[in-house]
């Protein structure tokens, strides 16, 4: 059973959440191999999630070579993100020689909406920008992390339909994706955000 800790000093209350079931902080999406380990702590309004990333899967399509995963739901609601900082590390898991070529450049980003084009662009990049990475040299070996962080604060209107957090991966050429691929992504994602209300 998660812990559920609060402080409550005589001007106010404090709450440090770890992963609590009942608290409306949003939750992570589980994938269906791999594992996302969820981190919340709350002071007052201010919400600070730690995703961490286990070997999450994706699929790379020939033909199309971009994807995205949702890894986080926030709860409903106009929701302010401060900031957001991550460390993400792909891994093939398919055959190099036949599939995602070995040592390819692709990119990396979060954002409320799943990857549709090679470029992530828009809100597919509204959460982290797109940051290149080289995928693995060889097969079950993860290539060298790279970190990013969101530039500047801004609002979501999660007001009618709550928004989500997509890890999202491309890679900028057909001449780079063969035949189908697989690949994990690992690593950390803090997001240090607000509910602003909802209505």
């Amino acid at each position: 059973m998660p812990s559920f800790k609060t402080i409550q000093p005589n001007t106010g209350s404090i709450h440090v959440i770890d992963g609590d079931p009942l608290d409306k902080a949003g939750a992570a999406v589980a994938p269906a191999t791999g594992s996302i380990v969820t981190k919340h702590a709350q002071f007052g309004p201010f919400c600070q999630t730690t995703l961490t990333l286990n070997n999450v899967p994706q699929t790379v399509v020939n033909g199309t070579e971009y994807q995205g995963t949702k890894i986080y739901d926030f709860p409903a609601g106009r929701i302010l993100v401060m900031g957001v900082t991550a460390t993400l590390q792909q891994k093939t898991t398919s055959v190099l020689a036949s599939t995602l070529n070995t040592g390819s450049t692709g990119a990396i980003s979060l954002g409320t909406a799943t990857a549709t084009n090679v470029s992530l662009t828009s809100t597919m990049v509204d959460l982290l920008p797109s940051t290149a990475f080289t995928s693995s040299t060889t097969i079950n070996v993860a290539g060298t992390a790279v970190s990013a962080a969101l530039a500047a604060s801004a609002q979501f209107d999660g007001t009618a339909t709550a928004k989500d957090v997509y890890l999202n991966t491309a890679y900028a050429t057909t001449a780079d994706v063969d035949a189908d691929a697989t690949q994990t992504i690992s690593g950390t994602v803090v997001i240090t955000w607000t509910q602003l209300g909802d209505y």
